[in-house]
């Protein structure tokens, strides 16, 4: 297969994918209440989001301790600087949202890019550096409620309200690898972290007495971030050809200064109007300090194991915005995962079915929510099919991944979520054309 055909080849994969899912899924939005993400993104400055590749998501890991020369990754800064390629890559979410109380139920989903990250090695496997803008939290949902008001004639009144939100915290990150010797990486990513939210709730009623009206939040405000990476490799422990990876990641806690307005309508000459409700209002936005460890083993180039934890300080992270929630507390939140990968590309066999990477993994997630005295935890199921290009080391990863998050008890919201991700990563020679001998 020479390398035009290879191309598009993958390019029709991809897009086989996109327009398979979506048709999938927009049978199942026809028949839902709304479209957002998780209800539990309301809260606070949103969901915590995993901007990993679909590799790391199918394995269940941040990816902090996978040691990979040829593709992106945003996991851990160390990781730059043993890049060979210049590689550039985006991924794509599509998840659906099966909620459920002990009253109601609702289908929902959610189409995301995850981030965008281009690599470049200053010098191959030795230093690199790296771009990315990325989603750290998510406050997507959608959520309505219905009732009656009682005036002081004592007639009835019925009411509908649509509560929608949008936005979260998103990073514009630049940061440096360093491959010190075959044993030691270290990183360092400074970032503007910034936050653009916003919640928007409308209210129509059954008599035309009573005039439509919305009462819109906007939240902005932006800081500086700091993420540091290492890498410590040992090769030949138990076997020969063997090789075990350690990897770490720390990010520094942070302080958004924020800068809140509201708006909503009134009746002014006879015309609905949108006005400005009071001044500005200055709060703050935090996020928490985040740990990420982990090991990774390759007993042979066709197989690897890895186990990793995060770690966030989310107590610690009590936002004071006027939008806020009340009926939740922050708590600490711990996630583990455990996955494997086998390689037969790796052994030029000529069948089909030896042409990808395959894995799988499971993890735990503690969460960072506590509402009622019960923890908003997600156990995750996960599987992922690699399309490795033989020619240019450019690739597919493609993971589907199966969750329940949440609860029915004191009145809460069980989630059955399910997630395909797609990681898209091209290297320097899709971009440059092949010396001719």
């Amino acid at each position: 297969m020479n390398k035009n055909n290879l191309y598009r080849t993958l390019y029709l994969a991809f897009l086989f994918f996109v327009i398979s899912i979506s048709q999938a899924f927009a049978q199942s939005e026809s028949r839902s209440i709304n479209s957002s993400g998780s209800f539990y993104s309301l809260f606070g400055v949103g969901f915590p989001v995993d901007n990993n590749t679909a590799r790391e998501l199918s394995l269940g890991i941040s990816g902090v301790s996978l040691d990979n020369t040829q593709s992106n990754t945003l996991s851990n800064p160390a990781l730059w600087g043993k890049n060979i390629y210049t590689t550039t890559s985006s991924g794509l979410s599509l998840s659906q949202y099966q909620a459920t109380d002990n009253i109601s139920e609702s289908v929902n989903s959610d189409l995301s890019v995850g981030y965008f990250q281009l690599t470049l090695p200053i010098f191959k496997q030795k230093l690199g550096i790296s771009a990315s803008l990325y989603s750290v939290t998510s406050s997507d949902y959608r959520y309505f409620n219905s009732g009656t008001l009682v005036t002081t004639e004592n007639d009835s009144i019925g009411y509908v309200s649509d509560i929608s939100g949008s936005g979260g915290i998103n990073k514009l990150e630049v940061g440096i690898g360093w491959n010190i010797n075959k044993n030691i990486a270290i990183g360092y990513a400074p970032s503007l972290a910034f936050i653009s939210q916003e919640n928007t709730t409308e209210l129509f009623f059954s008599q035309n007495d009573f005039s439509y009206n919305f009462l819109d939040y906007k939240v902005t405000g932006s800081t500086i971030s700091h993420r540091f990476g290492a890498l410590f490799t040992f090769r030949e422990l138990l076997r020969d050809n063997d090789k075990l990876g350690f990897g770490a990641s720390y990010i520094l806690p942070v302080n958004i200064s924020t800068e809140e307005t509201s708006e909503t309508s009134r009746v002014i000459n006879n015309n609905q109007q949108n006005v400005t409700l009071g001044e500005i209002y200055n709060g703050n936005a935090k996020l928490p300090a985040e740990f990420n460890a982990g090991v990774t083993y390759y007993p042979s180039n066709l197989v690897n194991f890895s186990v990793e934890g995060q770690f966030q300080q989310w107590s610690n992270s009590r936002s004071d915005l006027k939008l806020d929630n009340e009926n939740y507390e922050l708590s600490d939140r711990i996630k583990l995962g455990l996955g494997g990968e086998y390689h037969p590309y790796k052994t030029n066999s000529t069948n089909f079915l030896s042409n990808f990477r395959y894995s799988g993994g499971v993890s735990y997630d503690s969460g960072h929510l506590k509402t009622l005295n019960q923890d908003i935890n997600t156990l995750w199921f996960s599987a992922g099919l690699g399309i490795i290009s033989r020619f240019s080391n450019s690739s597919i990863g493609l993971s589907a991944r199966y969750g329940l998050r949440g609860t029915t008890s004191d009145d809460l919201i069980r989630e059955k979520i399910w997630s395909f991700n797609l990681s898209v990563n091209l290297t320097e020679l899709m971009f440059f054309r092949p010396k001719l001998n």
